[in-house]
């Protein structure tokens, strides 16, 4: 590109740009030079002199920042409104199975018994929700309950008297709650 500087009577700086041919190593001007100085390529050549508008070198920076921003902002506010609304990272410390050792009996604070397996996971995981280590067990399993329910319980918890204290601790903030001690059948 050539430019050309011209200042009038009026004090300010007039540029004009002309493009000029790029010349290969042998000398000779890559393209065709047409009247009025412009250069004609074949089509699919990417010119450089489209890369060299003024502007373009800053706006793929400033796009990528813009579009991380925007990325990291969105991110934020939906983990945000997620955690508002009780939907954060699950946790991972609940008890799989009610039973600390295959023989031993242990406590747990019954909350209720249903009739369906759904129903049951569904109080338990409001119980959940409210921080307590809640579960559901199938009472076919466990002696001495009575068969064909789905018990929602809290624990489990030793069958030392520790244990016992702790739930009895929470059937006091539990309405119709009761300790219950269980063995595997």
């Amino acid at each position: 590109m050539r430019a050309d500087r011209r200042q009038p009577s009026d004090g300010t700086t007039v540029t004009q740009v002309t493009p000029v041919p790029e010349v290969s190593a042998s000398g000779e001007a890559e393209g065709t030079v047409e009247s009025g100085g412009t250069v004609t390529r074949e089509a699919g050549f990417l010119s450089r002199w489209s890369l060299q508008t003024p502007g373009i070198d800053i706006f793929w920076p400033i796009l990528a920042v813009v579009l991380t921003t925007f990325v990291i902002v969105v991110s934020t506010v939906a983990h945000s409104s997620m955690a508002a609304v009780g939907a954060g990272s699950p946790r991972t410390d609940w008890a799989s199975s009610p039973t600390p050792k295959a023989d031993a009996p242990f406590v747990v604070v019954q909350i209720s018994s249903r009739p369906t397996r759904a129903q049951a996971q569904t109080e338990a995981q409001e119980l959940r929700r409210a921080g307590l280590d809640a579960g559901v067990l199938r009472s076919d399993l466990y002696a001495p309950m009575n068969k064909g329910w789905y018990v929602v319980y809290v624990g489990p918890f030793p069958d030392t008297a520790e244990g016992r204290a702790k739930a009895e601790a929470i059937t006091l903030g539990i309405k119709d709650s009761l300790v219950r001690i269980l063995q595997r059948r």
